[in-house]
Parts: structure tokens; sequence; C-alpha cells
């Protein structure tokens, strides 16, 4: 599958597009389907902290649609939305607000710098699930 590398209302990164090409590649799917990327640090707890879930939608045609980035709240706590960039919607949420999608360019761009030095860094066990 290639992704889509332009045409989004963010700024989308040469290295994030080279994660997520590979990790579809190496997932097998080429069949070319929607699929759901999920980065997970197992060691990611609420009381001894380590790196953000994050999850990766990337439609059939190679567009990415949302990028969701997750923290424990709550007690007790449980994994919720933190940031969440909604491509194919025009909204950014953060902790459940609403936002049209270039409110918060700086922080996507800092985001996006950070999970490639936290893959790069080898912090993630990859997931990707294809969709029917």
């Amino acid at each position: 599958m290639d992704i889509k590398k332009q045409g989004y209302p963010l700024p989308i990164s040469k290295e994030l597009i080279e994660i997520l090409t590979k990790e579809i590649r190496v997932s097998g799917n080429t069949d070319n389907k929607a699929v759901i990327l999920n980065f997970r640090d197992t060691g990611y707890a609420p009381d001894t902290g380590g790196f953000h879930p994050v999850e990766i939608m990337v439609a059939e045609d190679g567009s990415i649609q949302y990028i969701t980035d997750f923290t424990y709240v709550g007690y007790p706590p449980e994994l919720a939305k933190e940031l969440d960039f909604d491509f194919s919607l025009g909204i950014f949420q953060h902790m459940g607000k609403e936002f049209p999608i270039g409110y918060n360019h700086s922080l996507f761009c800092l985001w996006q710098v950070n999970f490639c030095s936290y893959y790069d860094m080898g912090v993630y066990t990859v997931k990707v699930e294809a969709l029917s």
C-alpha cells in the first residue's frame, strides 16, 4: 500500500509515512485493505508511566484517516483519548474537546517528531489489523 503523502490539513512527515509503509508491508497486507495500526508500549501503566499507546487508521486508498494518542485517566485508571487528529472529519480533539484540525498545528508537529523518535527507539510493539 502506498501511503498518500499530500492532501492533509496538517503536514505529514516523511518519517511517519515510512513507518506506516514499513509496518503495513511487514504485516503482509497485500490486498490493500484499510488497516488500523496499534503501537503499544507493553510496559505502559498508570503507576509507572511509559509511552502512550497510539492508533492510526489508513484507508484502502492509502490516506491517513486518524491518529489517536491514548493516556490513562481517572480512578480506577482507564485508557482514554488524549489527542485525536481526525483528518477525515477535519477535527482535532484534546481530552474530549473539539477544535478545527488546524487549531493546533504546532502540537501535531511536535507529536509527530516525538512519536517517530519513540518508534526509532524500539519502544512499541506494533499490531496491524486489516479491515474488511
